[in-house]
């Protein structure tokens, strides 16, 4: 099946808006505060954060399947399996969870005293049932990523340097909060708009191809 350049501009233009959001939803992200009168400032800033996740993420989740079609003359049968891998951590991490604080903040949050029960509380929603089973699908947040940049790399249908920002998340989840920032999933979501716009750029430069032959 082949899909028309439209396909891939509207793709990357959605897959640029839903990254912003995104970007700025984790970039929002409060930490949990250490004490009492931090509470409600927590639960308003999260409101604020997670909404934006919700809606950025479901279209960067859809958008993202343009960037492995892009692909699929040169993409091996094991590249695709980024796919699913991604998505469905991307839906567990930025989604699922998200909705899970917006319902559960204001009730864990109700009869809690000082910084260590606070913070207990809001980094203990996803260990509750039925929520246990989450935490082994948070994995594929970062494997998907990795097994997709390989696999874009092979490919090679992008310039390089994309699939390596791509495999940079994981020392990126590991060397950031070292550094005391804790907001770096917004990363992946900064090189998802790279992917986009170059989903429109490249449809651009075919378009403006010239396509007839020269006189004679």
């Amino acid at each position: 099946m082949k899909f028309s350049n439209l396909f891939f501009r509207v793709s990357g233009a959605f897959m640029v808006l839903g990254s912003i959001a995104a970007v700025i939803g984790h970039l929002l992200k409060p930490q949990p505060p250490v004490s009492n009168n931090g509470i409600a400032v927590f639960i308003s800033e999260s409101l604020h954060s997670d909404t934006l996740l919700i809606i950025g993420v479901p279209v960067v989740l859809l958008c993202m399947a343009a960037i492995f079609i892009k692909q699929s003359e040169k993409l091996s049968l094991w590249g695709w399996a980024g796919y699913p891998l991604m998505f469905i951590g991307l839906l567990v991490v930025d989604l699922i969870q998200p909705v899970i604080r917006l319902a559960a903040y204001p009730y864990v949050l109700a009869d809690v005293n000082g910084e260590k029960e606070i913070f207990q509380a809001v980094t203990t929603i996803y260990d509750q049932e039925p929520f246990g089973f989450l935490n082994f699908l948070l994995l594929l947040s970062l494997i998907g990523p990795l097994w997709s940049a390989v696999a874009f790399w092979k490919a090679k249908t992008y310039p390089g340097w994309l699939p390596l920002m791509l495999a940079l998340l994981v020392p990126v989840f590991i060397i950031a909060p070292l550094f005391g920032f804790f907001n770096f999933p917004a990363y992946l979501y900064v090189v998802f708009t790279l992917f986009g716009i170059r989903l429109i750029t490249d449809t651009l430069k075919k378009q403006s191809a010239p396509s007839h032959s020269p006189d004679l």
